[in-house]
């Protein structure tokens, strides 16, 4: 689910909790705590009241991320 929300956030170019409500047919709950989540990681920044929270990193810089970390738990260099 953390990877759908962060693909929806760059799609959108916007980080809300109401957007991620929407495209994953979520409770508030549930989406607020996914922002939490992408806050903790590092893909979004914190929450400024109503406004959209800002976005991070580029969907690169996260894939760039993703594919070491991946090298990493494979043993890689």
């Amino acid at each position: 689910l953390i990877e759908k929300a962060i693909d929806i956030i760059f799609e959108l170019g916007q980080a809300s909790t109401s957007s991620l409500q929407r495209k994953l047919k979520l409770g508030y709950a549930r989406a607020a705590r996914i922002m939490d989540e992408l806050e903790e990681i590092g893909v979004i920044g914190p929450s400024e009241g109503s406004k959209p929270r800002r976005i991070l990193m580029t969907k690169s810089d996260w894939v760039e991320r993703r594919l070491r970390k991946a090298d990493d738990e494979a043993g890689g260099q």
